[in-house]
């Protein structure tokens, strides 16, 4: 069976929904990895084409490309409470860069299945989604790619079901932004206005509220099953509809304060959005306290466990 590395893998790695990658499956001291392979970059080991000074560049962009990829998983591995996947390993074996995090049996679950879900169901599944983000922004770390696609739902020890953030491939820190010139790759649905302006070469401040907007577009998605109302006329996406100047439309169907969340949410101003703490706040409804501790189980001290519910994955499961 083949291998990369240290991880044996269960098939050949596909480009199927890759991107800009190729990923599969591996084993590893008797658990299961997601791995993937980066294919735009590629480290000069066995370059024996390029001139000199061809080789020093490309060894500057693979320094570049380390650097800021080993500053990301480690603002998510730092901040993640679980809900947030951590990232187990990045690696590079000859010219290919790899990174591994462990594998979710995940629901077969979109935007169609969370919006048939109860009402309160789904308002949880969000409030878990928006405590992911919230926890990856302490960091200071931009997702830049959220949609539903990267969201996982999977069944917890207790029978409920919760939410995993995964493909950070798009994510930068705010204080590492992309250069100008840079491409900022996803779904222009979810795009926010200031990011849909930046693909179009202006030069426009990007911040975690970005991931704010996207949060929105999805939640009414997972609320009503459809996308925000925008001018379909002059706009094939809701996020270039935003950029254009037009203000995306709530459904009148959903709770008073739901609609005014995600009307927030979808501003066209970044600075008027919510943070994702925030919004955390206003989705949930209760808060489980943290049971005593038994005699044999010693006080937590991981700040970042949120609480004993089946609702919330600690650090210590993923």
């Amino acid at each position: 069976m083949e291998k990369i590395g240290t991880y044996e893998l269960s098939a050949a790695l596909t480009s199927e929904h890759a991107g800009y990658s190729i990923w599969g499956f591996g084993r590893k001291n008797g658990r299961d990895y997601f791995i993937k392979q980066f294919i735009e970059m590629k480290y000069p080991a066995d370059d024996t084409v390029s001139s000199p000074e061809r080789i020093q560049k490309k060894l500057r962009e693979c320094e570049r490309f380390e650097r800021r990829k080993k500053a990301i998983y480690e603002a998510i591995n730092a901040n993640s409470d679980g809900n947030a996947v951590r990232i187990e390993e990045f690696f590079r074996i000859g010219s290919k860069y790899y990174i591994s995090m462990r594998k979710i049996e995940s629901l077969e679950w979109g935007y169609p299945q969370v919006s048939a879900l109860p009402f309160e169901e789904i308002r949880l599944l969000c409030s878990l989604i928006a405590h992911g983000v919230a926890s990856l922004h302490k960091g200071r770390l931009i997702h830049a790619d959220l949609k539903p696609d990267n969201v996982l739902f999977m069944k917890t020890g207790g029978d409920r079901v919760t939410a995993k953030i995964i493909d950070f491939d798009s994510g930068f820190l705010e204080t590492d932004p992309p250069a100008p010139g840079e491409t900022i790759v996803g779904d222009f649905h979810y795009f926010s206005p200031e990011a849909c302006r930046w693909t179009w070469g202006e030069e426009t401040p990007l911040t975690c509220k970005m991931d704010i907007f996207a949060l929105g577009v999805m939640f009414h998605q997972y609320f009503t099953g459809e996308l925000p109302g925008f001018d379909r006329e002059r706009s094939s996406y809701s996020g270039e509809a935003a950029a254009k100047g037009d203000i995306l439309r709530v459904s009148d169907r959903l709770p008073p304060d739901i609609r005014e969340l995600l009307s927030r949410m979808l501003d066209n101003d970044p600075e008027r959005r919510p943070t994702a703490e925030e919004v955390f706040n206003e989705l949930r409804v209760f808060t489980i306290p943290e049971p005593e501790p038994e005699p044999h189980d010693p006080p937590r001290s991981d700040s970042r466990y949120i609480s004993n519910s089946d609702w919330f994955i600690s650090p210590g499961d993923l």
